[in-house]
């Protein structure tokens, strides 16, 4: 009788809890629910990748180390050097009002194309300058300075991130290919897919006649302390991102993960390349090194065209998270990023494909 009683103490007791979650779980907000499993899941994967690269590290350090060594150079001596000093200056351009002079010129031209504030044009053209991620910096920039809202931040930044000439035409073209009148093209065409991507995010809700509060201008002296500390620290995050997204690019490649990835993909490739199709996943995860993976095999420029252009535009995950250490606080969120930059690389594809029979 005892164990019977305790029994049916036990079961009524199991399914009072049950009858509870039940109720709890029916009257909470699927959409938090969601949230939270989506958090979690964002979570475990990138501790699970960063575990990962602790392994491999402890496991081959001198490897390791050696890129990381590697991504250090290639900091120091080719993205410090053109990326700081445009930090510097467009961050005094911008804080003196820079950006609302260039903003009355260009208000028609980018309020007709993308309903966007004029200051857009002034984005636009320090980023197709400077390159990737001046654009995003100084979205950031303007949206501090109340000059945009988060919307029209969004929009802006749909058509102002893109590389620059330096790189395009410098350092992949004719430094790792030795062809620049191929940089050329791929810089026309970078260009034209940026603004055309502008389209598809234009902004439908906004109205450009009621402008929002200017940016303010600072004096001088705080203008100059303010832009070196900016670019200071912009500099140093963009460099962090440059090194570990070389170490990720590395190990995906030492653990066989590029080319058993890049295997099915070379069958998309001209002739079948599995380098091209190698060297084009790992300039997913960072542009130069995928760059110059596929000229040191050896691949044709003009076969590698297409992927150059996908790569240059999407820019890399190193790219996407150096921008959005940006545009997070713009309320420009990392999924819309992401289908901004395929978009952008897609259409640059496509541009590249139909002219290749013409140039070729």
């Amino acid at each position: 009788r005892r164990r019977q009683k305790l029994r049916r103490f036990l079961y009524a007791q199991i399914s009072r809890l049950i009858r509870n979650l039940s109720e709890y779980t029916y009257n909470m907000d699927k959409n938090k629910v969601l949230k939270s499993i989506r958090a979690d899941y964002k979570a475990a994967a990138i501790s699970s990748a960063a575990a990962f690269m602790i392994i491999l590290v402890l496991v081959d350090p001198d490897t390791y180390v050696q890129s990381a060594l590697t991504g250090l150079e290639l900091f120091g001596t080719k993205v410090a050097p053109s990326l700081f000093p445009f930090f510097f200056f467009t961050g005094i351009l911008t804080r003196l009002g820079a950006a609302e002079g260039m903003g009355k010129i260009m208000r028609r031209p980018i309020g007709l194309l993308y309903n966007a504030p004029g200051c857009g044009g002034y984005v636009w053209c320090m980023s197709i300058l400077s390159g990737y991620p001046v654009g995003a910096k100084l979205v950031r920039e303007l949206y501090d300075g109340k000059a945009v809202n988060g919307r029209q931040a969004c929009t802006i930044a749909s058509f102002t991130s893109t590389s620059g000439p330096l790189f395009i035409v410098g350092t992949v073209a004719a430094s790792m290919f030795h062809a620049a009148k191929a940089g050329y093209i791929l810089l026309a065409i970078h260009f034209i897919a940026a603004l055309a991507n502008g389209f598809f995010y234009r902004d439908k809700k906004g109205d450009i006649n009621i402008q929002n509060v200017k940016p303010r201008r600072m004096r001088i002296s705080l203008a100059l302390s303010e832009s070196m500390k900016s670019a200071i620290i912009s500099i140093l995050t963009v460099g962090g991102f440059v090194v570990i997204f070389g170490m990720a690019a590395d190990a995906m490649y030492n653990t066989g993960l590029i080319t058993a990835l890049a295997k099915p993909l070379s069958r998309l490739m001209p002739g079948g390349s599995l380098p091209l199709a190698e060297g084009f996943l790992t300039g997913l995860v960072e542009v130069t090194r995928g760059a110059a993976y596929i000229a040191g095999a050896g691949v044709d420029v003009y076969s590698a065209l297409p992927c150059l252009s996908f790569m240059l535009s999407f820019g890399g995950l190193s790219i996407i998270l150096q921008s959005l250490a940006f545009l997070s606080s713009c309320k420009v969120g990392a999924t819309k990023f992401l289908l901004m930059k395929f978009t952008q690389s897609a259409l640059a594809t496509l541009l590249t494909a139909a002219i290749l029979p013409i140039i070729n």
